[in-house]
């Protein structure tokens, strides 16, 4: 595969192994930048069009678009490289793909080198960063939305080259950019960094007339244009060059001078040593850098603390936030060590102990920094107050950086904290001090998998790491990306010489004893969350060890709440405790939903420990997973019942349901099938914990053996989950689950259970259309027919009728159809009396019957429009548009087939949109609108590959087909063709099968290719 290349800063380009690859359309231009410029991000369908047509789109956009995005595929010859999803593109690049990608990379280390102090290394980078500059950005690319993008890139521009004059003066190299600046300032004469530093270059140069020349001219052009005043930075750099002032020939120095620096006796350096092997986190330091260097004056980042954040001190203050051996302290030391140049008052330290039974007293540190600063002891005062005072006088106007690691809380660093600009303050801490006025959060993570293996190669070696790679990173997995862990894993690898990385993994792969192995001297994991775990109450850690029992992969207030068997409001506080401990990660939910709430990995192996470790243990993880279970299964029956108008086509079991879980049912509104698609691994892993309980040995005896316990939970969980697994066409999900589920079932003897697992599995094959699952539908029967369940019975017949019709046995199908609606019509059952009269109509148009298909469509879609559900109504609506059709009713059968695909469109609905789409393609097929049938059924094709929608995609290859042989493209005509015929025989659909090979044969007649014709499935059928 070619290496494709992407250049965005000048004339749009696109590099085929470094090779132009001209993009000659207009529109696939803008259509193409626009993905560029959010890299490997979805970028909505509706922005694209927005952009394309600034705001004013025909009505065939959409197909446009699609159009648009097949010719960019093809002429990039990598159809990989633009993705479809439902809501719209997205581009597949690496970072050196994209010439800005580059750029900014060569920044953010031009960048850091400069808070080091390592200025040509940073000039270096910097001018490595504007030469991938080839002119304006974007040139070619036409459009409001290109527009605004270029201007963005040649705002991050001007900003690098403001970045690299300001090394450059540090470096001593006023006279040569004076020419630049020149130009510079006439090209932006309101960007006023810049008059500053051609003020300070010409002032260096001796040239003090010109320099107050240039402010004057900047005040003018700021007045007028503006009607602002120069600010407080480029006022004060006047009056700097009016008294001479001899900081502004310190090279170090840029625009502002500085003040008086302390003596070098009393310029504390009190830093630990920096980590020498310090791995990622770049964006982490870089905000610190940021944060910490610039003041509010200079627009500064703002604090991460909402509204209010733009409303920063003149203090400088930012704080590394995170979990119990996350690195906070070690980010933060790294970050100071990276600043010290920018600090030459000099750095103060303090570890505050906050996590310790006894922190270390304020009054303590105020007397250390006192002494650190050139006040002797005796002279330190004995009043609180005044010792306060007395601290924040000598920090005052001097270049302080002031490190304080490990906070308890804002009341303990508060009187630290400066009072006058000068100073930074940089803070570690367990908890966010978000109470602490214009701070800068920074909120330390896991390490990704790939620092977690650099850092593991700098304490082990590259030999060791290189040679066994994915047991590497199978090692940086089990230690979850906790860098204490890492650590301590790195140093047992050094220390023993002999073992393989592997060897450790071993170790390390047993839960039960991860935590003793990950310990080295007077350094492990279990200590720091113990210290953690021990300081809460007897409430917060029972629902610690209850949570950790659940194999979910996140949990809400509702998971607590039956947890603990609770309600929310305790619920919400426990969480709550938990979360502001870091023992648990937390973080929005959807709109309308509650916060999501999961461990890391280590955290949950301790979690486990403690549990394990009560007397009570099993029962209590026994009750919790039944009422969650319950919970969730009580939720979902709401959510079912929501979406189908009522507790229809569904089979109910006598599974334990949570009373709690009716509080919640709120959280359903307005749409209950979004609660499913949160909650669906949720579900699923419910599934698969009742099942893998059921099968437990030890615990199966302790189950209810009545019928009513987890093996019930497990199957009713299973066909509740179905709700969403058959509308987002979650085929997989929907068999895993259900193999669990049956096989719990059966473990567990119950009959009913393996009936509905079965059915449900059968049903899962006619979606799929696989003929292995028959077997399982007419086992189901017979299962229900014994058991006299008359509902089961009525949803077997259902979709063993959907199978015949499928097979091309039209007549078997209506009799098996009649029974199920006998049955459903008995339970009173409105959903499934509509979706058995719908396949009834279908049936019938197989048998030629137009008048009684159209009777039974309309009856269909009359009784869906009684039931509150729109899918239903979309399926009715379609059987109505395809009755229409085959009756020759065509712009009937359009109006009701656009109606559909716009009802299935606001559902989200992608199997109905694909239905739809494909009957708009065979409409407009069979009036002759060969164009519009090709963007129809391509659409169905690129849905049907998202959601592994076999039969639709069938259909719509054989439409393709139709289109090309209409147009006498025979050799596409004959692929699709082909194509048709051997899925429409995987499938078993005869009919459809044997119109395709029929087509096939034709095609080949027509292009003269035709002796004796084979069908590619296999048997032979007489040539012409």
């Amino acid at each position: 595969m070619a290496e494709l290349a992407f250049r965005l800063l000048g004339p749009f380009e696109v590099l085929s192994d470094g090779r132009p690859v001209p993009v000659k359309s207009a529109r696939q231009r803008i259509v193409l930048a626009i993905l560029l410029m959010s890299p490997n991000h979805v970028v909505p369908l509706d922005r694209l069009i927005d952009s394309v047509w600034d705001g004013e789109p025909p009505l065939t956009a959409r197909g446009q678009i699609q159009i648009c995005v097949s010719a960019l595929r093809r002429t990039l010859a990598d159809p990989d490289v633009i993705e479809t999803s439902p809501a719209g593109y997205c581009v597949r690049v690496r970072p050196e793909q994209l010439d800005y990608a580059s750029f900014d990379a060569s920044l953010v280390r031009a960048r850091a080198a400069a808070a080091a102090g390592r200025l040509s290394e940073a000039s270096e980078e910097m001018n490595a960063a504007l030469r991938l500059w080839r002119g304006v950005a974007l040139a070619g690319v036409p459009g409001r939305s290109a527009e605004t993008l270029a201007n963005r890139l040649q705002e991050r521009r001007i900003m690098a080259i403001e970045d690299r004059v300001e090394i450059g003066l540090a470096l001593g190299e006023h006279r040569e950019l004076l020419d630049e600046l020149v130009v510079l300032t006439t090209e932006h004469p309101l960007r006023e960094r810049l008059h500053g530093f051609l003020m300070l270059a010409l002032y260096r140069s001796g040239r003090q007339a010109e320099a107050l020349t240039v402010y004057r001219t900047a005040r003018k052009a700021l007045i007028a244009e503006l009607g602002l005043e120069p600010s407080e930075n480029l006022r004060h750099l006047e009056r700097a060059i009016l008294a001479h002032d001899a900081e502004l020939n310190v090279a170090q120095d840029s625009a502002r001078p500085s003040p008086e620096r302390a003596p070098a006796a009393q310029r504390p350096h009190q830093l630990p040593a920096d980590i020498p092997d310090f791995v990622g986190y770049d964006a982490l330091v870089q905000s610190l850098v940021a944060a910490l260097t610039v003041s509010s004056a200079e627009g500064g980042p703002a604090a991460a603390g909402g509204e209010g954040a733009a409303a920063r001190s003149d203090v400088p203050l930012a704080v590394v936030t995170g979990q119990p051996g996350s690195g906070k302290s070690t980010l933060a030391l790294h970050t100071a060590h990276l600043l010290r140049a920018r600090f030459p008052d000099g750095q103060l330290f303090a570890a505050m102990h906050g996590d310790a039974a006894q922190p270390t007293p304020t009054i303590e540190v105020i007397a250390r920094f006192l002494r650190a600063l050139g006040v002797a002891s005796d002279a330190i005062p004995a009043d609180p107050e005044e010792r306060v005072n007395l601290l924040r006088s000598r920090m005052a106007f001097r270049k302080l950086l002031i490190v304080l690691d490990d906070v308890a809380d804002e009341n303990q660093i508060r009187d630290l904290l400066p009072g006058v600009p000068g100073p930074a303050v940089l803070a570690t801490s367990r908890s966010r001090l978000a109470a602490l006025p214009g701070a800068h959060i920074a909120e330390i993570g896991l390490m990704p998998e790939a620092d977690s293996v650099r850092l593991l190669e700098r304490i082990v070696g590259p030999g060791r790491v290189e040679s066994e790679p994915e047991h590497t990173r199978r090692l940086a997995r089990l230690c979850g990306g906790l860098p204490i862990a890492l650590r301590i894993a790195g140093v047992r690898l050094a220390s023993h010489p002999h073992w393989s990385v592997s060897t450790l993994v071993n170790l390390l792969a047993d839960e039960q004893h991860r935590l003793d192995e990950l310990s080295h001297g007077d350094v492990a994991v279990r200590p720091l969350l113990a210290l953690v775990h021990d300081s809460l109450g007897p409430r917060p850690q029972q629902l610690f060890g209850l949570l950790s029992s659940l194999e979910l992969h996140d949990f809400t207030a509702l998971t607590a709440a039956s947890a603990m068997d609770t309600d929310q409001r305790e619920a919400a506080r426990l969480l709550d405790d938990l979360a502001e401990a870091r023992l648990l990660d937390v973080s929005l939910g959807a709109s309308g939903q509650l916060a999501r709430y999961r461990f890391q990995t280590l955290v949950r192996v301790y979690a486990s420990e403690r549990m394990a470790a009560r007397d009570d243990s099993a029962v209590q993880r026994l009750g919790a997973a039944t009422r969650v279970f319950g919970c969730l299964l009580a939720m979902a029956n709401e959510a079912h019942s929501r979406i189908y108008g009522g507790s229809y086509t569904q089979l109910r079991g006598r599974a334990p349901r949570w009373p709690g879980a009716a509080a919640y049912f709120a959280l359903l509104d307005p749409d209950p099938l979004l609660w499913m698609d949160v909650e669906r691994p949720s579900l699923r892993a419910a599934v698969l914990q009742a099942a893998a309980l059921v099968r437990a040995p030890a615990d199966a005896a302790a189950l209810p053996g009545d019928g009513t316990g987890m093996d019930e939970l497990c199957w009713e969980l299973a066909i509740n989950a179905v709700t969403v697994y058959e509308a987002r066409a979650l085929f997989d999900e929907w068999r895993d689950t259900h193999t669990a589920a049956l096989e719990a079932a059966r473990t567990a003897g119950n009959r009913r259970g393996e009936a509905a697992m079965l059915a449900s599995l059968g049903s899962l094959g006619v979606a799929q259309r696989s003929k292995d699952d028959v077997a399982k539908l007419q086992s189901a029967l017979a299962l229900f027919e014994e058991l006299d369940d008359l509902v089961g019975q009525a949803l077997a017949q259902r979709n063993l009728a959907h199978i015949d019709r499928i097979q091309g046995h039209p007549r078997r199908a209506v009799e098996r159809y009649e029974k199920a609606l006998t049955g459903f019509r008995a339970m009173g059952d409105v959903a499934g009396q509509a979706h058995v009269l719908s396949g009834l109509a279908r049936a019938q148009l197989d048998l030629g019957d137009t008048v009684q298909a159209e009777v039974l469509a309309k009856e269909s879609l009359t009784l869906a429009g009684q039931l509150d559900n729109r899918r239903f109504q979309a399926q009715a609506l379609y059987r109505l548009g395809e009755v229409l059709m085959q009756s020759s009713q065509m712009l009937a059968a359009k109006a009701v087939l656009q109606e559909t695909l716009n009802l299935t469109q606001q559902l989200g609905d992608l199997i109905g949109e694909a239905y739809a789409t494909s009957g708009l393609g065979l409409a407009a097929l069979e009036t002759g609108e060969l164009n519009s049938a090709e963007i129809h059924y391509s659409r169905v094709a690129e849905i049907c590959q998202k959601v592994n929608e076999r039969n639709v995609h069938a259909q719509a290859v054989f439409g393709l087909g139709r289109v090309y042989d209409l147009r006498s493209e025979y050799d596409l005509a004959e692929r699709y063709y082909v194509s048709a015929v051997n899925a429409f025989a995987a499938q078993g659909n005869e009919p459809w099968h044997t119109r395709a090979v029929e087509a096939l044969h034709e095609v080949r007649k027509a292009a003269s290719r035709l002796s004796t014709f084979a069908d590619p499935t296999g048997y032979e059928h007489p040539g012409a």
